[in-house]
C-alpha cells in the first residue's frame, strides 16, 4: 500500500497545485494560470510513470498508456516554455511560440496510426517483446515494428532532448535579461519575486534532469522498488517546491510593464517624457551629466528607500531613458548597481563617523529597506562582510 502511495505522490502533488491555483484564478497572473494546465498534464504523466514503475501486468493497457504518455510529455515542455516566457516577458504569444506544441500531435498521431495498423493482438505481442527485452527490438523483424521503434524511441528521444536543451537555455537567458530590466528601473530588487523566479528555474533544471535520469524507467527500474520510491518522492518534493514558489510570487514582467507605462504616462503629462532624435541624444546626455552628479553627490537622492529610475528622471525633468543611458555609458553599470554602490560608499563613511552604530541603523541611514538586503549588497560590492569591514577599518 505504501509503495503505491509513493508512486502516486507526484500525481497528488500536481493535482493539489492545479486545484489550488484554480481557486486563485481571479487574482492570478498569466504564468500561474498556465501552471494550472501544466500541473494537470504533469499529473497525468506522473500517474502513468507510477504505473510503469509498479510493473507491467496488462500489456494491452500498456501500449495505450504509452501513447498518452508520449502526448503528455511532449505537451508538458511547451507548457513550461509558455510559463517561463509569461513570467519574464509581457509580450503576447505569437505563432512561433505555438510551434512548440507541434511535436506532441505529430508523435501521438504517428503512434496511433501504427498501433491501429498492427491491431490489438500484434500490438500486445510487440509490447510484450519490448518490455521483456527492456526496450530493445531483438526477434521481431516486421517492418511495422521497426517503424514503431524508430518513432517511439529515436524520434521521440530526439524531440524531447532537443526541447529540454532549448527550454533550459531559453529560461536561463530570459531570467537573466528580465533581472537586467528590473535593475535598470529599480534601485533594489526586494519584493520583486526574483528569489521565487530563481527557485522556479532551479526546479526546472531538477525536474528535467530527473526526467532524463528516469527515461524509459518502465523498462529498467520497474523491479527496483527503492529506486522507484525515491525517484517519485524526489519528483513530488520538486513539484511542491515549484508550486510553492509560484504561489508566493506577486511580481512578474506584466507588473514591470505596467510600472513602466505608468512612469512614462506621468512623464508625458508633466511635459518631460519626450525623446529627441538619435543625433541630438548625445548632446542631451552631456547637458544632463552635471545635474545628475549634483542630485547624486549633493542632494543624495540615493538615500531614498525604494528609489526608482523615474524618481530621478522626475527630479531632473527628463526622460528616464536618458538617465539609464547616462548611467550605462558614464559609469558602466545599471541603475541598481550604481545607486547601491553610492549607498555602500555612504554607509562606509557613515560608519567611520559613527563607529558605534548597529548594522540595522547603518542600513536604514544608507537607504536600504532591509538589513538583509544591505548585508548582501555590502558583501557583493566590497568583497567582505559588514562585521569584517568593521573590524578592519574601525579600530
Amino acid at each position: 500500500m505504501y509503495h503505491s502511495f509513493f508512486l502516486l505522490l507526484p500525481c497528488f502533488t500536481c493535482f493539489f497545485w492545479c486545484i489550488t491555483f484554480l481557486f486563485m484564478w481571479k487574482t492570478s497572473f498569466r504564468s500561474r494560470k498556465i501552471w494550472i494546465g501544466t500541473s494537470f498534464v504533469m499529473g497525468i504523466s506522473t500517474f502513468i510513470w507510477g504505473y510503469f514503475f509498479e510493473g507491467v501486468q496488462n500489456y494491452a493497457l500498456f501500449y495505450k498508456l504509452e501513447v498518452l504518455e508520449a502526448f503528455t510529455t511532449l505537451l508538458l515542455l511547451p507548457l513550461l516554455y509558455f510559463a517561463f516566457k509569461s513570467l519574464t516577458s509581457e509580450q503576447p504569444f505569437n505563432w512561433k511560440d505555438y510551434l512548440w506544441f507541434l511535436p506532441a500531435p505529430l508523435i501521438t498521431v504517428s503512434l496511433i496510426v501504427i498501433y491501429t495498423y498492427m491491431g490489438e493482438e500484434q500490438a500486445v505481442a510487440y509490447i510484450t517483446e519490448i518490455v521483456e527485452n527492456r526496450g530493445t527490438l531483438n526477434e521481431l523483424a516486421d517492418p511495422i515494428f521497426v517503424i514503431h521503434h524508430m518513432v517511439s524511441v529515436y524520434l521521440y528521444k530526439v524531440l524531447v532532448f532537443a526541447q529540454i536543451i532549448i527550454l533550459l537555455v531559453y529560461a536561463t537567458l530570459r531570467l537573466v535579461r528580465y533581472r537586467h530590466r528590473l535593475a535598470d528601473f529599480f534601485s533594489t530588487l526586494e519584493n520583486k519575486s526574483m528569489e521565487h523566479q530563481y527557485a522556479l528555474l532551479v526546479g526546472l533544471y531538477l525536474i528535467l534532469f530527473l526526467s532524463l535520469l528516469t527515461y524509459r524507467g518502465r523498462f529498467y527500474y520497474g523491479g527496483n522498488v527503492l529506486f522507484a520510491q525515491i525517484s517519485m518522492l524526489v519528483w513530488a518534493v520538486i513539484l511542491y517546491f515549484m508550486g510553492y514558489h509560484l504561489s508566493r510570487m506577486d511580481y512578474t514582467a506584466d507588473n514591470l510593464a505596467s510600472d513602466l507605462v505608468q512612469a512614462d504616462r506621468e512623464a508625458n503629462e508633466a511635459g518631460y517624457g519626450e525623446l529627441t532624435d538619435t543625433n541630438e541624444q548625445n548632446n542631451v546626455l552631456k547637458t544632463l551629466l552635471p545635474l545628475f552628479n549634483q542630485i547624486i553627490d549633493e542632494e543624495q537622492v540615493f538615500l531614498q528607500n525604494n528609489l526608482r529610475l523615474d524618481d530621478v528622471a522626475r527630479v531632473m525633468r527628463t526622460n528616464r531613458t536618458y538617465i539609464s543611458r547616462l548611467i550605462n555609458e558614464e559609469f558602466q553599470c545599471n541603475f541598481s548597481d550604481f545607486i547601491n554602490m553610492k549607498r555602500i560608499e555612504y554607509a562606509q563613511e557613515f560608519m567611520r563617523m559613527n563607529p558605534d552604530m548597529t548594522q540595522e541603523q547603518v542600513a536604514a541611514q544608507s537607504g536600504f529597506s532591509h538589513p538583509s538586503s544591505f548585508s548582501r549588497t555590502f558583501k557583493r560590492l566590497t568583497g567582505t562582510t559588514f562585521r569584517e569591514w568593521q573590524r578592519k577599518n574601525l579600530r
